[in-house]
């Protein structure tokens, strides 16, 4: 192993301790429901997993793979990350989080405003990322939490993620999502001008869903 990925390793060692501990306080105190390899925070149940199953139904790989979805506060709507330590354990053992923002004083996007139609492609690109995550070996995991350090990286991942998105033929959700958050949510202009530099502007979803079809 070179010294690169040792580096990267530890880092992400370091950086996904904190994070483990407080899922392990969470599920302590929080309800869930398991479906399947599913375990999905109740209040989430109720008002998303309709929506939630549409992308997830037709990514037959991912049905698999052990994902929780709770609520935390974030400062983005949604975010998907593997359980570092899971990932130590081998492929075999991997799990999954998925975070929705429970912040009710966030002035991004909040989840409960978002239509349907574009809810689903959030939920498609979140999916994705685990997609991603699923591809790579422990290294290539650790690696794609340091490219999140630094700005230019964090648009790289996420366009390849809104091109995974797109390529697994819910390009027409992720539009209707870039084009909510743009121009019809009530999220902050610094919020929506973050999402128009790291994530794929609406007409960048047309274009690419054009030339992928």
């Amino acid at each position: 192993m070179v010294w690169k990925e040792i580096i990267i390793l530890l880092f992400g060692l370091l950086s996904t301790t904190a994070m483990a501990a407080q899922d392990i306080a969470d599920t302590k105190i929080k309800k869930y429901r398991k479906i399947g390899n599913l375990k999905i925070d109740t209040s989430f149940q109720a008002a998303y997993l309709q929506d939630f199953m549409v992308p997830f139904s037709e990514f037959k790989d991912l049905q698999n793979c052990r994902i929780k979805i709770k609520n935390k506060k974030l400062k983005t709507t949604m975010a998907a990350r593997p359980n570092f330590f899971s990932v130590l354990l081998g492929k075999k053992n991997r799990r999954y989080v998925i975070v929705v923002n429970d912040d009710l004083k966030f002035n991004g996007v909040k989840l409960q405003d978002v239509p349907s139609e574009a809810r689903i492609g959030l939920f498609a690109h979140e999916l994705m990322h685990i997609r991603d995550y699923e591809s790579r070996k422990i290294t290539g995991i650790v690696e794609r939490g340091y490219q999140y350090l630094s700005h230019n990286g964090k648009i790289k991942v996420e366009h390849y993620t809104d091109s995974l998105t797109i390529a697994a033929g819910f390009g027409q959700n992720l539009y209707h999502w870039a084009s909510y958050v743009l121009h019809d949510s009530d999220a902050c202009e610094d919020y929506k001008a973050f999402k128009a530099e790291v994530y794929m502007k609406p007409v960048t979803i047309l274009n690419q869903m054009e030339q992928t079809f």
